[in-house]
Parts: structure tokens; C-alpha cells; sequence
């Protein structure tokens, strides 16, 4: 049995479809989708639309991560975010989402654990058991402590866009990077293939290339530049380079708030940014 992994998809269709086009080709069995399905890129609808459709056709379990939260937050208690660099991208991708997506949205878990046939149980989440947002990486002993309470063989999670497989005390943490926004150098869709068979499991992480440039000029066509101006620059940025921009943004940002005693969202401060990064 073969299992695919996909996070952090961000609304990166065209690098969706790469690893679509993998999945057909090389006999996966059935894909796990570990979160953050929108936001970032522009055309969400697109995204969701094709997730959807590949359903129809191929066995696939679902959960949410931290992105997905935002969009139930601002559906339940008003949409906080205003038109800019810090905040447009999200409202954007809110305004371009139906109601029904929100509500499966809703619908999905932080955190599974999966019995398929006879296999060995695997869990899967976007970050922690209980937390989308908590970081979890081998360099940092994080994973060490998520191991020590990791009830299965095997766990796949994602969040951090770095890919790894980590494994000690007999059990294996996996992350299969991310789809969309791949970091760290990288500039290609990342997922993980996890073949199962009897009595072991095999991960490995695959990378794919896809059409960058279609992906980049959606974001001026689609207003979506326009509407996170700054933002935009940064996921751009990443797409060309695999250089994690937006991480480096939001640094600069907030010792130039602290330094100015202006507020984190003044756009002069993403625009100062900007420049001084380069993008």
C-alpha cells in the first residue's frame, strides 16, 4: 500500500497538479491532506475545486491546519482583516471562498489517527496533536519531545514547509514540506510517498517541478498583488528562489515597529522592508 502526503498547499494549484500528475503515475494508493489548503496564492476556488474533483476518483482523508482556522475564526466572530501588506492576502482569500467551504472547513479534524486494512495506524496533523500553529522540527529537539508521546509508528505533519524524516526510538516523525510554498532553498512541490507493507514502512520525499512562472503571473492578474502588496512580493520571492521571505519580512517588520514605535500593520513599514530585502 502507498500513501501520499500533501500540506501546505496554499492555494498553489499549479504545484497541486504536479503532484496530482505523480500520484496517477506511480500507484498511491490513497493521499492524506495535513492542511492549509488556501491563502497565499491567488484562486483558492481553483484549489478547492480540484481537491474536490481528484476525490471522486481516488481514496483521500482530510484534516485542517492553522490557515483553515483563520477563515472558521473570521466566519464566527467577523473578518478582521483590513486591505494591505500585512492583512490583504487573507481577506482576499476569505472574500474568495463560499460559504460551504468554510463549513467543511468546520467539518475537519486538527488530528487523526488511521487504520487502513491491516497496516500498521500512522497519525497525521497540520502542526501539534492539538495545536496547527506549533512548530515541530529535528533541529530544535522539538521533535524529540513530540516522539516521546507519539502513540504510532508513524506520524505525518507539516506547518514548518520543512521537509524531513526523522526517526528514533523505533518511530518515524515525517513531514513532506509543502506543496506551494516550498523553503529552504528549494523551489519545487514537495509531498511524501509512505509505502506500507506488512511488517515495515518506507517513507521517501519527492519533489516536483511545476510552472512557476503560471503561478507568478496569477498573482497580477488576479488583483490578488494589489490587494497584499507587500505580502505578494514575499511569496513571489519564495517561488523564484526558495529563499523564506516571508519569514524574513515579518522579522524585519517588527524591529522596524519597535525601533519607530509605529504599529506592525503600517504599510511604510512592509514597504521599508521590502526594499531593504530586496524584493
Amino acid at each position: 500500500m502507498k500513501i501520499a502526503f500533501l500540506s501546505d498547499i496554499h492555494s498553489n494549484y499549479y504545484a497541486l497538479s504536479a503532484c496530482y500528475q505523480y500520484i496517477e503515475e506511480n500507484d498511491v494508493d490513497h493521499i492524506c491532506y495535513l492542511g492549509d489548503y488556501i491563502s497565499d496564492f491567488p484562486y483558492p476556488q481553483k484549489t478547492l475545486e480540484m481537491i474536490k474533483e481528484f476525490s471522486r476518483d481516488h481514496s483521500c482523508i482530510y484534516i485542517k491546519g492553522n490557515r483553515e482556522e483563520y477563515m472558521e475564526n473570521a466566519y464566527r466572530n467577523g473578518v478582521p482583516w483590513v486591505k494591505g501588506s500585512q492583512q490583504g492576502s487573507l481577506l482576499y482569500t476569505y472574500e474568495n471562498l463560499r460559504e460551504e467551504d468554510i463549513e467543511w472547513f468546520l467539518s475537519l479534524p486538527v488530528y487523526s489517527e488511521i487504520t487502513i486494512g491491516d497496516y500498521a495506524p500512522f497519525g497525521i496533523s497540520h502542526g501539534g496533536y492539538d495545536n496547527s500553529r506549533e512548530i515541530i522540527l529535528p533541529y530544535d529537539n522539538t521533535a524529540d519531545e513530540f516522539i516521546k508521546n507519539q502513540t504510532t509508528k508513524l506520524h505525518v505533519l507539516g506547518h514548518s514547509h520543512k521537509p524531513f524524516i526523522y526517526e528514533r526510538d523505533g518511530k518515524i516523525l515525517l513531514n513532506p514540506g509543502s506543496v506551494g510554498v516550498a523553503v529552504s532553498g528549494r523551489t519545487k512541490a514537495q509531498m511524501a510517498v509512505v509505502e506500507f507493507l506488512a511488517d515495515d514502512i518506507f517513507p521517501s520525499l519527492v519533489e516536483l517541478p511545476y510552472d512557476r512562472e503560471a503561478a507568478i503571473k496569477d498573482f497580477y492578474e488576479s488583483g490578488l498583488f494589489d490587494f497584499a502588496n507587500v505580502w505578494s512580493r514575499t511569496i513571489i520571492a519564495i517561488v523564484e528562489t526558495g529563499v523564506h521571505y516571508n519569514e524574513q519580512c515579518i522579522a524585519l517588520v517588527e524591529k522596524l515597529s519597535q525601533q519607530s514605535g509605529r504599529d506592525f500593520g503600517d504599510e511604510e513599514l512592509w514597504q521599508n522592508a521590502a526594499e531593504i530585502l530586496g524584493i
